[in-house]
């Protein structure tokens, strides 16, 4: 039975079987849940298999769980580094026998399963004590209801999402009241339920982007479901598994056409001529494009329709790619044809449209393409909504491009990944050909409900500022020298362009003492200043990998400021003018607050940067729904979060909701 297992275990890996793999252990897992092992059994055998590869083990000093390691070097790294804590072992008196060799397995006992072999898998499973899990389930103050509540008042789940959480907690009770293995699995299936390897988080898939972590990290909830979950099925095993098959979705839907026409084209620098693009730096002068017969980039795009919008048909593969991908994640269980199915007869449909281009007027082509994405988007969130959601983040970029090419409108998609700000550029003219407007459109997509997309960096926003000056206020993380706080430390330092930006900003009056609020800025600038000198070297230089390993200090150092926010703060008057959220995130410390002072004072003295538009996109039964507004300079227009000190970075983040939009945004 055993040579069996490792013969069936080296073929399902492709040979070359590696047990220190996760890869490997990871499928031999899925392998003998499939054979019907237990849970309890795999995880047994696995825990068994890790431990034979090391004798140096050490308990974790964040969790309490034990870590091995493959040499004693590596884990006393470890230990000097203050993330685990050695362990004293007792005496055995077997320590003279012999190690087992680490490339075997230890016996029989480690396959025992349910079956007709062995006695004790006749014994009936024994009832598992789901008290205190229904107790968690119910808490009044960190069960599942409060967890809905707080998310959906926050903005970040909408109605739909609530109310499938509110079925979760019904069935999970239910199931908790009389759990087997038949209802556990069901719940699998329905939610779409998987857990990290160390049990810390329980992933309900059903519920779209970091919302699907809403139960919450390492606390009782998650535990006691976890624990009785996992005695009737594989969660651990699983990892993540929507967040695995979303990332492949999304990888796969990304727009990619395949010609490219840069700065050298001089049709490409004619169109990049114009305000505000002409300030950009020349590596994103270039578009996705047709050429004509001198090789040059066609333009208007207008007058040449027929030929951008066979080229945004013929030579994006982003269709034919995550087609071929949702045929790999049907016959794993993560996805449903049906989506599939959806997205083949939109491409069908596409390539009709196309065929017939010079056959149908402008508002016909329109309306069929408009059409066409309108029943995908309904077809694939009929079919599975979570999906469709994350397919159409990448697709309503396409969406409107195509829909505006062949409504004739003139437009132009950007071909460099990282343009600031903008996936889309819309050109205006006069009755005489005369450029009126050059509007970059901020595509971003979401549900009715729900907020918008991915916000933009500040520091990328104020690139489209008419006044040079104003394009250097701020920098996407705190530590930065000239920059500590993220805003340019003159804007703080000096008296008078500090009262400039602040009154500019419009939030002058919100403030109690204007000189004590800049003093204490100034004060953490140089503390900061004091901070980062400790990683850069004898010529002032640092990376951005040397500010990330003095974050703490940073942090740190930027929320000695909420005191001083606290007392100097009118939050009545903040709140009015900017809204709950906002002001949540301003008193959040130093750093929030200035930075948003500072975007602030670019947009009032941008008519809230007017040569940027925001579409929106939203997805529900009746399928597509397509709006574009104009930036405002109205704070509650806009939802502000930070990211200041990790890798990634991004300083002040800036989503424009409008008006008549929630609130909120995911990160």
């Amino acid at each position: 039975m055993i040579k069996k297992i490792l013969k069936d275990w080296n073929n399902r890996v492709g040979g070359n079987l590696n047990h220190k793999k996760q890869s490997h252990i990871f499928e031999l897992g899925s392998m003998l849940w499939e054979q019907g092992w237990s849970s309890e059994q795999i995880g047994e055998l696995i825990k068994n298999l890790v431990e034979q590869e090391s004798k140096f083990k050490g308990r974790s000093k964040e969790t309490g769980q034990i870590r091995y390691f493959k040499d004693k070097e590596s884990m006393d790294k470890a230990i000097d580094a203050g993330t685990v804590e050695p362990i004293e072992e007792p005496d055995k008196k077997d320590d003279d026998k012999p190690e087992q060799d680490p490339t075997k397995l230890s016996g029989p006992k480690d396959f025992e399963r349910p079956g007709t072999d062995t006695k004790k898998s006749d014994e009936p499973k024994p009832k598992v004590d789901t008290k205190v899990a229904i107790e968690k389930l119910n808490d009044t103050r960190f069960g599942v209801t409060p967890k809905i509540e707080t998310n959906l008042k926050k903005g970040y789940i909408g109605e739909e999402d609530a109310q499938n959480l509110r079925e979760f907690r019904t069935d999970m009770e239910k199931f908790l009241k009389n759990p087997s293995k038949e209802e556990a699995e069901k719940l699998t299936e329905k939610y779409k339920l998987s857990q990290n390897q160390s049990g810390s988080k329980l992933y309900i898939g059903i519920i779209p982007g970091n919302a699907r972590k809403i139960l919450g990290q390492s606390n009782a909830l998650v535990n006691e479901l976890g624990n009785v979950l996992n005695n009737y099925v594989p969660l651990k095993e699983k990892g993540d598994v929507q967040k695995a098959a979303q990332e492949r979705l999304v990888t796969a839907s990304k727009p990619s056409l395949t010609t490219v026409r840069k700065s050298d084209d001089p049709n490409v620098e004619r169109l990049f001529s114009n305000p505000p693009y002409n300030r950009l730096k020349q590596r994103f002068h270039q578009v996705f494009g047709p050429v004509g017969d001198d090789g040059n980039l066609l333009r208007p795009s207008n007058e040449h329709s027929s030929a951008y919008f066979r080229q945004s048909v013929s030579e994006n593969k982003a269709l034919d790619n995550t087609i071929e991908e949702l045929k790999q994640l049907e016959q794993q269980g993560t996805a449903s044809p049906e989506v599939r199915k959806a997205l083949e007869e939109h491409k069908d449909n596409m390539n009709r449209i196309s065929n017939d281009f010079e056959n149908m007027n402008n508002d016909e082509r329109r309306k069929a393409v408009e059409m066409s994405y309108s029943k995908l988007a309904r077809d694939m969130h009929n079919a599975d909504a979570d999906i469709a959601r994350g397919l159409m983040k990448n697709m309503a970029e396409m969406a409107l491009y195509d829909s505006e090419l062949a409504g004739g409108d003139e437009v132009y998609l950007p071909s460099d990944g990282q343009f600031p700000s903008a996936d889309k550029i819309r050109i205006d003219r006069d009755a005489e050909g005369v450029v009126e407007k050059v509007a970059g459109v901020s595509i971003k997509f979401g549900k009715n409900g729900g907020a918008y997309g991915f916000p933009g960096e500040s520091a990328q926003y104020q690139k489209y500022h008419p006044d040079e000056d104003k394009r250097t206020y701020v920098r996407n993380r705190i530590g930065h020298k000239g920059h500590s706080l993220g805003v340019r430390d003159d804007l703080i330092q000096n008296k008078d362009k500090f009262q400039s930006m602040l009154n500019e900003s419009g939030l002058s009056a919100v403030f109690k003492n204007t000189e004590e609020v800049r003093t204490s800025f100034s004060n953490t600038i140089e503390k900061i200043n004091e901070i980062r000198s400790k990683i850069e070297d004898e010529n002032g230089k640092y990376t951005k990998k040397d500010l990330v390993t003095i974050r703490k200090e940073l942090k740190e150092a930027n929320e000695e400021l909420v005191s001083m926010l606290k007392e100097q703060v009118d939050v009545e008057k903040l709140e009015e003018l900017m809204g709950k959220s906002n002001l949540r995130e301003f008193m959040k410390g130093g750093a929030q607050a200035i930075n948003i002072i500072a975007f602030a004072s670019i947009l009032n003295t941008s008519n809230g940067l007017s040569v940027l538009e925001h579409n929106h996109q939203t997805i529900d039964e009746n399928g597509l729904k397509s709006e574009t507004d104009k930036g405002t300079t109205n704070l509650k227009d806009w939802n502000f979060q930070s990211r200041l000190y990790d890798g990634r970075g991004g300083g002040l983040m800036c989503g424009f909701v409008g008006g008549d939009s929630p609130p909120g945004g995911e990160i």
